[in-house]
């Protein structure tokens, strides 16, 4: 089982230190130096590859997922790495403008005409900028003659015939910056500073893909061009073909839209060599935002791109001594210590050719040397004392379930997948090895590492890479770090003197020593392909078999009452006791054991409880139910608490709150939630005294209650495995629970009326970020919800239309509606960035429109628009096993099957713009409003 205490700050953390750059030349897959014995990785023998006389290469997959359907993916082998100094960001600038203007599509009418074809902006068409390359890709409706000549030549125009018209281009320079300017938060801000550290002296520090705005504001047209002339050639491109055709066709229609154009000399390539430091390095990453301090020991070394066997396995050993530490320190820092709350490792990929293994503490205060000093030991301590057999197995069970998992999943899989499958291997420079080759090579090379060849490679990283040390914290702290030569002393003494070996406790093989018995099932009903099942204790199972993803099963337990049926003293006990469950462990097993025990199943579960339900939902395959269903009888059953680890999660939270006062959108987020849930405390941002008067006692009593029964519960089931096996595992794990009381779904306060005003300024990026939120009463009931749907859909393509495209100052605004049946009201939301000095422009735009459309509804043209894409998404080939899930969930919890998409294909053929407007009138001119604007701080 995934260990569910790596909490979301930890996670975010570490992707914001992560530097993940993925390698360059599609050309040279093969081609890589190894040795006469080393064993190459199989390429794949189902895709045919080629190349056109000009040089530019193809892939093409036939795939039946869905039948009819085909996906395309313009590869073009340039990107921010190729920039020249005065270029920093025209990659990606060039992307944009692919979208506004060629020479048979001008403006934005490509994007109108793909629409028109029933493709969805941002959906089945899309494009990509990255290190390496600029990709352009399409799904497209179907696999016609005349649908893919449409392809073909969209590509090819964007591929040889951009514009670049000075107005479009005046346009589209602010729809750039604002999409750069939503990653002026901390989290961006981390992750670049990391790889501007760990990546010195390269190009890579450099580089990013967004660019320097100075010059995407700025740039004249004539550089914009020469980038694009330089490597918008077809010698440096690479189209993906997966679907329903056959090569021929797509041969075909290369050698009539590409083959044309003339093969052209490219740039030279830079350098790309990263320097690797011998000596111990410190560096500091300062912020006046961060409220979580980090520190983090970055192993950096060499690592070939994987071609051959040799090279897998060295991966594999690598991954698996990181992946070891990690376990060992995910139970060692359950509680906190007197300077660190808690510590992570992790293997990163650098850059091609280098990986980075990182050890990261979140600190608990500004005892920096201290912290550091710790850190050091625990590496040391590992490097000298090993890791055990145990260990070993653990990391190399969870490991080889997660290939296992990746394989099943491309098993059968559509074409959207199998095309990213292929784009990532060509991205990261990887042999195009098939899913079940590569699943059967890790399988074999990881039984055959020994728990000695992972000792001796991770006491070779210890001591023949060269840490870097990096320490992110408050500006307000900066002048507090250890000089560099201490800090090499401290290392230094660490190797030399390591601390004991840890010891480790005894773990049971299994969770239940005896399968319980069958209960009985006091009815079963089918429903087409869905069978439902009724238990004596009132437990429902609802299942659907689907083969869509092999061997994956997903399940959820769920029920109605959630918080709403305790007093509101206890209301935020329940949802904190379900949050740390698996960290306190249930039904006698700490979170050690339990990940020791599940290691080899893939299993993914996680509690929840929100204000009317409650619940587990995840994921795992199908020789693994019995398992999940045995983690989730002990969950229901057999919660505990562990008070040291509920002491050291109050302590870390509680410093988190003190110190979210320093974060400006922190601010803004809690700021709004109060206005909006004023009638439910319950979900209001927590206060520090509210979180310390909680007790253990408290959360098991709270937990015990909420999730104690089975009556009025379900058990939804979709996947890759037989009725019967689910029922027989339903009535032995879920058969025996008590029956207790049902609950229907609770009325909730509603949403905050009248009308508010937030104004936040704070901190020092140009960035504005506008929502206005909203709600009205308003009977829910099934046609309302496909109304707020369509209306949703229609005004956030008239917004995109009209601020990004018209005005050129918003890169992506959200908007919805949505309905809520426990409330009885409608509420959404628009929210967009912005240059700050637009706010009253770019809001009295979006405003104007939702008046418009209040007053004069939508137009037929609109509708017509819409209806054909979300047709065109409802056909039986394009339904997902996610779209079967979630209806699946929906009538299970309403206990009413529903022929689902049939009844809304229905309505949706027959409506009209004028069925739309009674609905537009009344909830989009409501005086329910929370007017909020998040500004920079202003300079006196």
């Amino acid at each position: 089982m995934n260990k569910l205490t790596q909490s979301v700050l930890v996670a975010s953390l570490l992707l914001a230190g992560c530097s993940q750059i993925s390698s360059p030349d599609f050309s040279s897959q093969m081609s890589a130096p190894v040795t006469s014995q080393a064993t190459l990785l199989p390429v794949r023998s189902d895709i045919h590859q080629g190349t056109l006389a000009n040089g530019m290469k193809y892939i093409v997959l036939p795939n039946a997922e869905p039948a009819d359907r085909v996906s395309l993916q313009l590869i073009v082998h340039a990107g921010s790495l190729d920039e020249a100094d005065d270029q920093q960001g025209i990659a990606h600038l060039v992307e944009h403008m692919a979208f506004n203007g060629t020479e048979q599509f001008p403006g934005n009418s490509i994007i109108e005409h793909q629409e028109s074809l029933g493709m969805v902006f941002g959906r089945d068409v899309n494009a990509m900028t990255e290190y390496y390359t600029t990709s352009y890709y399409l799904h497209l409706p179907d696999n016609s003659e005349r649908m893919l000549n449409e392809a073909f030549n969209m590509f090819s125009q964007q591929a040889s015939a951009l514009t670049f018209d000075q107005q479009e281009l005046e346009k589209e320079r602010p729809v750039v910056e604002e999409e750069w300017r939503r990653g002026l938060n901390m989290m961006a801000r981390l992750g670049t500073a990391n790889r501007r550290i760990t990546l010195a002296g390269s190009r890579f520090g450099d580089r990013e893909p967004i660019g320097d705005m100075d010059l995407v504001r700025n740039i004249g047209t004539d550089r914009i061009k020469a980038f694009y002339q330089d490597w918008y050639q077809p010698n440096n491109m690479t189209l993906l073909v997966v679907g329903s055709v056959e090569a021929s066709q797509i041969e075909a229609l290369l050698n009539k839209y590409f083959a044309p154009m003339p093969a052209r000399d490219l740039p030279a390539r830079p350098d790309l060599t990263v320097p690797l430091p011998e000596m111990l390095t410190f560096d500091t990453i300062q912020d006046n935002e961060i409220t979580t301090e980090v520190l983090s020991i970055n192993l950096r070394g060499s690592q070939a791109v994987v071609y051959t066997e040799d090279d897998l396995k060295a991966e594999l050993l690598n991954t698996l001594s990181m992946t070891m530490m990690d376990n060992r320190l995910h139970v060692q820092y359950q509680s906190e210590t007197d300077t660190i709350s808690k510590m992570v490792a992790s293997a990163m990929p650098l850059a091609s050719g280098y990986s980075n293994n990182r050890v990261m503490a979140i600190l608990k205060d500004g005892q920096y040397l201290s912290a550091m000093e710790e850190m050091f030991s625990e590496v040391s301590r590992y490097a000298t004392h090993g890791f055990s057999q145990r260990d070993l197995d653990t990391a190399r069970n969870s490991i080889s379930a997660r290939y296992r998992t990746i394989a099943d999943g491309l098993e059968g899989a559509r074409n959207s997948r199998q095309m990213m499958r292929l784009f990532n291997q060509i991205r990261t420079g990887q042999p195009l090895v098939h899913w079940s080759d590569d699943n059967e090579t890790v399988q074999r090379l990881l039984a055959s590492i020994t728990v000695e060849d992972v000792n001796l490679h991770f006491r070779q990283v210890v001591h023949q890479r060269a840490p870097l040390v990096i320490a992110q914290v408050n500006t307000s702290h900066g002048n507090a770090q250890p000089p560099a030569k201490k800090i090499e002393q401290l290392w230094e003494k660490a190797l030399a003197n390591p601390p004991a070996a840890v010891d480790q406790q005894i773990i049971p093989d299994k969770l239940f020593t005896r399968t319980p018995d069958a209960t009985k099932v006091v009815k079963h009903q089918q429903f087409g392909e869905i069978q439902k099942w009724t238990l004596a204790n009132g437990a429902q199972i609802w299942f659907q078999y689907s083969d869509e993803v092999s061997n994956q099963v997903q399940l959820r337990w769920q029920g109605y009452g959630g918080t709403m049926q305790l007093p509101q003293s206890e209301r935020r006990a329940a949802t904190l006791a379900a949050r740390n469950l698996s960290a306190f462990g249930y039904g006698g097993f700490d979170s050690e054991a339990l990940g020791v025990i599940n290691a080899s199943h893939n299993i993914r579960q996680f509690p929840y409880v929100d204000l009317s339900s409650q619940g587990v939902f995840g994921t795992t395959s199908k020789d693994a139910v019995e398992q999940w269903l045995q983690n989730l009888n002990l969950m229901l059953t057999k919660p505990q608490v562990d008070k040291e680890v509920w002491q050291a999660k109050q302590d870390f939270i509680v410093r988190s709150l003190e110190r979210r006062k320093d974060n400006p959108s922190s601010q803004f987020n809690e700021k709004i939630d109060r206005l909006r849930y004023v009638n439910t405390p319950s979900i209001q941002p927590i206060t520090a005294d509210e979180l310390r008067a909680i007790t253990p006692e408290q959360l098991l009593a709270a937990y015990k209650t909420i999730f104690g029964t089975a009556n009025g519960h379900q058990l939804v089931v979709i996947g890759d495995i037989k009725a019967d096996r689910v029922i027989d595992l339903a009535s032995r794990y879920l058969g025996h629970l008590p029956a207790g009381q049902s609950h229907h779904e609770p009325s909730l306060p509603k949403l905050a009326g009248g009308r508010h005003r937030v104004l936040v300024e704070g901190g020092a990026e140009p960035q504005g970020i506008t929502s206005v939120l909203f709600n009205a009463d308003y009977p829910f009931s099934d046609e309302a919800e496909y109304k707020a749907y369509l209306l949703s859909r229609i005004v956030s393509t008239r917004m995109r239309e009209q601020l990004r495209e018209k005005a050129g100052g918003v890169y992506t605004a959200r908007f919805g509606i949505s309905l809520e049946r426990s409330r009885q009201q409608a509420y959404g939301m628009i929210s967009y960035s912005h240059q700050p000095e637009r706010a009253d422009e770019l809001k009295d735009m979006a405003l104007n429109i939702i008046a418009e459309i209040a007053a004069n509804g939508v137009t037929q043209d609109e509708l017509s628009t819409v209806r054909k894409q979300i047709i065109r998404g409802l056909q039986p080939e394009a339904i997902s096993y996610h779209d079967r899930y979630r209806w699946l969930t929906q009538m299970a919890a309403d206990d009413q099957y529903q022929e689902l998409p049939g009844s809304y294909l229905n309505w949706l053929k027959d409506v009209t713009p004028a069925d739309l407007q009674p609905m537009a009138s009344t909830i989009l001119s409501t005086n329910n409003v929370i007017d909020a604007l998040l500004l920079p701080e202003k300079k006196s």
